[in-house]
């Protein structure tokens, strides 16, 4: 454990390949964007996997909408142990309720919390931009200096996965399976800048 845990604090630099180069900017299509952008994630169980440099954690994790409009995310393990408990309120606002110590790193609080900052789709309730990239349309909001977005076909039929990425390389990388994106029956994040990926798998668990 106490390995997996020094790895998870550690980033490592990659190529830097320009991703983003080819995209294109176009018209935003609000009826395109409305549609597809990434709902939330409503209250539920999942299992959660978690790789980090040739490491292995496994646990629960609890996504839970309070009466407040707060969300709260808790990992703990088999037994019960809390790996972590984050909030965040409606506009997105992010606050630790409770983590472990190994776990307690400013790099490794800030990877998570874009992970599920992403996942939950706060990015995208400010107005947005629009690309073609491929056969792809991306739409995305800056924060800082790096870019949310949320990709589809050219179709607009469904959502392809949320990412978050700087100027010339994708960072993070969101994907759901199921046809309710509010109730995914699974969820993969996958980091490009380091080794890094989560896997969540919907349980039949009474998350109320």
């Amino acid at each position: 454990m106490k390995y997996f845990l020094f790895s998870i604090s550690v980033v490592l630099l990659s190529a830097c390949t320009s991703y983003y180069k080819t995209m294109q900017p176009i018209a935003v299509n609000t009826t395109c964007s409305d549609t597809i952008k990434p709902p939330g994630i409503a209250s539920a169980w999942f299992s959660i996997s978690v790789d980090v440099m040739g490491k292995h954690i496994s646990g629960l994790l609890l996504i839970k909408e309070m009466p407040d409009q707060f969300t709260r995310i808790v990992f703990t393990n088999e037994v019960g142990v809390t790996f972590f408990d984050f909030e965040f309120d409606r506009n997105g606002k992010f606050a630790v309720k409770k983590i472990i110590s190994q776990l307690d790193r400013k790099p490794v609080l800030e990877t998570l919390r874009k992970d599920f900052y992403l996942l939950l789709g706060f990015p995208f309730q400010d107005e947005m931009q629009a690309w073609q990239h491929g056969d792809k349309l991306y739409f995305g909001v800056k924060e800082q200096s790096e870019q949310f977005y949320f990709t589809t076909s050219s179709g607009c039929t469904s959502l392809h996965s949320a990412e978050i990425g700087s100027a010339r390389k994708r960072k993070v990388s969101v994907t759901f399976e199921g046809e309710d994106m509010r109730h995914p029956e699974q969820v993969r994040i996958t980091h490009f800048t380091f080794d890094m990926t989560l896997e969540l798998k919907r349980l039949n668990k009474d998350a109320d």
